[in-house]
């Protein structure tokens, strides 16, 4: 998937006061993990699962640390994947925290 742009951004915190939005972008910029740091340590770490570790993807994690990447065959998927799924972990993320705001201002 593409990149999480600040058009995305902007539309899904559209309707949200100064507040609202000042408490949206610490707490998405305190949890965002940017792509092309993960595909650094992807490649330097992959073999151990870091990516994936970061990301959240324990189980993955788990099973490229005891095969070492799946005898690099993992490894290497991952080199061409990361950037789409941290991408994805950061928008997941936004959601989130968007859908938290609205929930507790709503209250």
């Amino acid at each position: 998937m593409p990149d999480f742009t600040a058009m995305e951004q902007a539309t899904l915190i559209k309707d949200f006061n100064d507040q609202q939005k000042m408490l949206f972008v610490s707490q998405y910029e305190s949890v965002r993990k940017d792509p092309g740091t993960v595909l650094i340590l992807s490649v330097l770490f992959g073999a151990f699962g870091v990516d994936r570790f970061i990301l959240g993807d324990m189980g993955m994690g788990l099973v490229k640390l005891f095969t070492l990447g799946g005898c690099g065959i993992i490894t290497i998927i991952d080199w061409f994947t990361t950037k789409g799924r941290a991408n994805d972990y950061n928008r997941a993320r936004a959601h989130e925290i968007a859908e938290s705001i609205r929930i507790t201002s709503a209250s």
